[in-house]
């Protein structure tokens, strides 16, 4: 067996005993995401990485392929042509065609929170939410799908045949009209010149589709060469906890937090209506990439967004109820802890014990020694190497973390050494992550 095949396999099975809580070798050192770091270290701009997927991809491999990481990240396609083709307005980014989400080429591109669904709407959601998401939320989110306002949903059932029969394609159209049919709307164009509202939509999402399929080629190649040269790059599906997604794509941060006053039980109702479709999306997504770890990104409930009352009441339940739904598809949930959760550890603990084995927890700011000490026995913890530190610090300084986190966490297993921000972040010094995954390597030994 090659060399670089041994290491693929030990690495392999060092980052699968890690997150069952077993004592592998050594603690691995795995990076989930960044973003735009290799680029930078390569001296592409933002502007370029999101627009050439090719090269974020070629940067990727010169950065990652000597560093001697147990699991370098995959480049995560954030396209600006699919952005373009959309008209996103949740995205504001550098390069972008539209002036008004445009960013300059070396900054990153940023989440554009906003209220995209009022509280005034909440019934007409409830009265028919799939009538409501094609109708209101995804012209509100894509400008170049602005006639799906026109969708023929309300006062057009569609499940009545005559209905349907004919609104869906007049709402659709074709591109490929008959001579005939181009002719009468030429010559009838006053009235007949909007008959197909849907058909620059149709050119959007096809245009967006093959962008989409063009940046992720280059991401199927770069994971191949990776493992030729003996890493294995961790293939992760991905959803939200129904509190985060409402949040950010229906009422926004300021509309949530007041609902939780104002129309809780609302609030409740439409955070249970995103349970399913949440663990549906997980579940796709690892099988169209044979993946068995969800990651789930949690954005609004860290300590200081709300007291553990509201926790308890809004946010933790309906995300314990998604957790499950992975777990009872064999699959493990990576709840990523944004930001601190040391107020809340009561409640990881409990999942945690009822849960051995079947779940990852990738903190932030949270005091990794007490997180061991409450349910280290019971789930993988993985971080939580500071951002700031791998930006601003020096090598010394975070070998001397690194050594810390290790002596604190490691015993009996179940720990991956990563960066706390999700991962390594855009402006982070060469020489500090190569020491994070050197001191890791260094310190992290198991002494059989």
């Amino acid at each position: 067996m090659a060399k670089s095949e041994e290491l693929y396999e030990l690495r392999t099975q060092r980052i699968n005993d890690a997150r069952v809580v077993k004592e592998p070798d050594k603690v691995p050192c795995v990076n989930l995401f960044t973003t735009f770091y290799p680029t930078i270290q390569m001296g592409i701009t933002n502007e370029e990485s999101m627009y050439s997927m090719k090269k974020t991809a070629k940067a990727f491999v010169k950065v990652f392929k000597d560093s001697n990481i147990d699991g370098p990240p995959s480049p995560i396609p954030f396209p600006g042509q699919v952005f373009d083709n959309l008209g996103i307005q949740y995205f504001a980014w550098p390069g972008a065609a539209d002036e008004t989400r445009r960013l300059k080429a070396h900054q990153p591109f940023q989440f554009v929170e906003n209220e995209y669904m009022k509280a005034s709407e909440y019934e007409e959601y409830f009265l028919d939410p799939t009538g409501f998401l094609l109708r209101k939320l995804i012209p509100r989110h894509y400008k170049n799908l602005e006639s799906f306002s026109l969708f023929p949903v309300s006062g057009f059932p569609l499940g009545n045949g005559y209905i349907s029969m004919t609104n869906l394609p007049m709402y659709f159209g074709s591109q490929n009209m008959p001579l005939l049919y181009k002719l009468i709307m030429y010559l009838a164009k006053d009235k007949m010149g909007n008959m197909f509202p849907g058909k620059d939509a149709i050119k959007a999402l096809g245009d967006a589709a093959v962008n989409i399929f063009k940046s992720v080629i280059p991401t199927m190649r770069y994971a191949k060469k990776m493992k030729k040269y003996g890493y294995p790059i961790s293939a992760i599906s991905i959803t939200q906890a129904p509190f985060d997604a409402v949040s950010e794509f229906f009422r926004g941060l300021t509309g949530i937090m007041t609902d939780m006053y104002r129309h809780p039980e609302e609030l409740k109702k439409i955070l249970d209506l995103q349970v399913e479709s949440a663990i549906r999306v997980g579940v796709a997504a690892a099988e169209m990439r044979e993946a068995k770890v969800v990651f789930v990104p949690l954005h609004r409930g860290a300590d200081g967004f709300m007291s553990n009352k509201q926790f308890e009441e809004f946010y933790w339940p309906t995300l314990v109820k998604v957790m499950e739904g992975l777990i009872k598809k064999d699959l493990m949930p990576m709840p990523f802890f944004e930001g601190g959760y040391n107020e809340r550890l009561v409640y990881l603990q409990e999942f945690a014990k009822n849960n051995k084995g079947k779940v990852l927890y990738y903190f932030d700011r949270t005091d990794m020694s007490k997180a061991k000490e409450m349910f280290g026995d019971y789930v993988c913890l993985r971080g939580n190497v500071p951002g700031s530190l791998l930006v601003g610090g020096t090598p010394a300084k975070v070998e001397e973390y690194v050594k810390n986190l290790i002596e604190n966490c490691a015993s009996g297993g179940g720990l991956i050494v990563d960066g706390g921000t999700a991962g390594i972040p855009d402006e982070s010094k060469f020489e500090n992550v190569k020491a994070m995954i050197d001191a890791t390597n260094k310190y992290g030994v198991y002494r059989k």
